[in-house]
């Protein structure tokens, strides 16, 4: 071996050793079959003759045996095609008033309002033949509390059925090109499922089939609203993949705020999941943050104030081994009687040094001064929530309107300690819909907080998440009966086109919108159409130029809510197999 081969490190030298003693073993058992055919060749001479020991013996000493050639091997590690597998994603449960939270960190959830109202809606996109992939919906219900058993296998009965499944050869048959007529053909389907995971409100979990050997375009939002009680809001959250790696920034414990982070396995397999948690002051130690087991199909509630009491912004990251797990925080807060609204939190971006959080709306100076000048109210304002898991950071926060970056009153630079929350205000901004970006110098976890009401009434929040690009194309569901906008956002620039998806089923004619530097645009759901805006279900959204972020943002009468577009789903179609011996 030339040294420029030589082994430098210990594998490496164990690797070698390995693969000299299987030549070692190669030319002992070359050499144990030569022994054998010279000790067969006084036997082979006594029948055949003379001539013949010699011939053996000259070939012997020739060595003119040839030994067993090594078959040519590509050790070159290539993927492996495996059947498309089915999509998940998981949805939020309604937000529900905790009930015993006081005893413990697991919790039970009763309604409160007698007005809530929830659902989730379902978009479908066929293929190219007009077939549709088959799916369902499964409530993950919740763990038995203590005393009551473990839990295990306590699956929420049958999964209701939102499109037949297709035949194993359609599933994973070649993609179609064109209907029966030669035509390519695309429509859409939509299901409205109200009241999803029963009376107890439990999280579910949407299962989309593959069709012609791959995912088609799908996605999945939940709403709830309510006029009365102390869950009186308006909340809209995506039904996003479930995951083995979670964070979400921006839960509150504080006196008179209720923070429950809700944890689900939508998988075939036992999940245990491990807390970890960031606070004002740096990481919080609690019990009960590891070894938390979650059976197939189920759910667990588990009340944050108990693990960290008295924290204005937490941050908390979920980690899972076995089966992926979803994971939101439902939060809601009460300003002495008067309610605070409701909101849930979403996975935000992993930590990174930059960070894209489309769709954070912001009342006017006039309203938001008035609503955080009350007593009690000081941190209700629109802000920015920053944590840093590993290492202090200096961050520098730009927020974008419809025109490009705005002027910040405290100017967008703030230091986050290592294992620390800091909270940005944004006060002293226009009315109206913001990307806000984040730089710094080391990895940070974001999020963003948006407001509505008005001072001497309820008010409401939105949770704001990073998320990254959008990616070619991506299919977005509209929240039922609220008007909802889609937030985009580039930051050198860029533009997409965008297809209405109609409750009939139709796509409708697409639209062109470009997008300038740094610049956020709304984009109406209602307004894609020319007809009834109810009947615009979704939006197929297809990035034609730069790299595009998108949020939706959602206003309801009872207030507002945000949730991330986070990439579609790229399920594995194949494992990287290296062949050698």
């Amino acid at each position: 071996m030339s040294q420029d081969h030589e082994p430098t490190s210990r594998g490496q030298r164990r690797v070698q050793r390995a693969a000299e003693a299987r030549d070692q073993r190669r030319q002992a058992a070359l050499e144990a079959h030569q022994r054998g055919m010279v000790r067969k060749a006084p036997v082979t001479a006594g029948l055949a003759g003379a001539g013949v020991v010699l011939l053996v013996a000259a070939a012997v000493t020739a060595g003119t045996l040839v030994p067993p050639t090594a078959p040519e091997v590509d050790g070159a590690a290539v993927p492996a095609a495996l059947n498309a597998v089915p999509t998940q994603s998981v949805c939020a449960g309604p937000p529900r008033l905790p009930a015993g939270a006081e005893d413990g960190t697991d919790t039970q959830f009763s309604p409160v309002s007698t007005s809530a109202v929830s659902r989730v809606t379902s978009v479908l996109l066929s293929d190219l033949a007009g077939r549709f992939p088959g799916s369902e919906l499964a409530t993950l219900p919740s763990a038995e509390p203590e005393g009551g058993g473990d839990g295990a296998g306590a699956g929420g009965g049958d999964p209701e059925e939102l499109t037949a499944s297709q035949p194993e050869d359609v599933q994973q048959g070649a993609p179609a090109t064109s209907g029966e007529d030669g035509v390519p053909v695309r429509e859409a389907t939509v299901q409205d499922i109200g009241s999803p995971g029963g009376e107890a409100g439990s999280p579910t979990a949407v299962t989309v089939e593959p069709i012609g050997g791959q995912a088609t375009g799908s996605d999945a939002v939940s709403v709830y609203s309510a006029t009365d009680g102390d869950l009186a809001g308006t909340e809209a959250s995506s039904c996003t993949a479930p995951g083995h790696d979670h964070w979400l920034a921006g839960a509150t414990t504080t006196v008179g705020s209720t923070a429950v982070l809700v944890l689900s396995n939508p998988s075939a397999s036992a999940s245990t999941v491990a807390l970890s948690l960031y606070g004002g002051s740096g990481p919080v130690e609690a019990p009960g943050t590891s070894g938390i087991v979650l059976a197939p199909g189920e759910s667990r509630s588990i009340v944050l104030g108990g693990l960290a009491p008295d924290e204005e912004h937490l941050a908390v990251h979920v980690t899972a081994q076995g089966g992926a797990v979803g994971a939101t925080v439902q939060q809601h807060r009460l300003f002495g009687i008067t309610p605070g609204g409701v909101e849930i939190i979403q996975p935000t971006a992993a930590p990174a040094q930059s960070a894209v959080l489309p769709g954070l709306v912001v009342p006017s100076r006039q309203h938001g001064e008035a609503v955080t000048g009350q007593d009690g109210y000081e941190q209700a304002g629109p802000a920015v929530l920053l944590a840093a898991p590993a290492a202090g950071a200096t961050a520098e926060i730009t927020v974008s309107g419809p025109d490009g970056p705005v002027e910040l009153p405290e100017g967008g630079v703030v230091q986050v300690p290592a294992g620390a929350t800091v909270r940005f205000p944004l006060d002293g901004l226009d009315h109206d819909v913001y990307t806000v970006t984040v730089t710094a110098d080391a990895p940070l976890v974001a999020g963003a907080r948006g407001l509505s009401g008005q001072a001497g009434g309820p008010i409401d929040f939105s949770s704001v998440s990073a998320v990254g690009a959008l990616g070619l194309e991506r299919l977005v569901a509209r929240p039922a009966e609220t008007q909802a906008n889609l937030v985009l956002y580039s930051g050198t620039g860029g533009s997409v086109e965008i297809t209405p998806v109609l409750r009939d089923g139709s796509l409708g004619d697409p639209l062109v919108r470009e997008l300038g530097p740094e610049a956020t645009r709304a984009v109406s759901f209602g307004g894609l159409v020319d007809a009834d805006e109810s009947q615009v279900a979704g939006a197929l959204v297809e990035t034609t130029q730069g790299q595009v972020h998108a949020g939706v943002d959602v206003r309801g009468e009872q207030g507002i809510s945000a949730y991330p577009v986070v990439p579609q789903q790229q399920p594995v179609s194949g494992v990287p197999v290296r062949v050698g011996y």
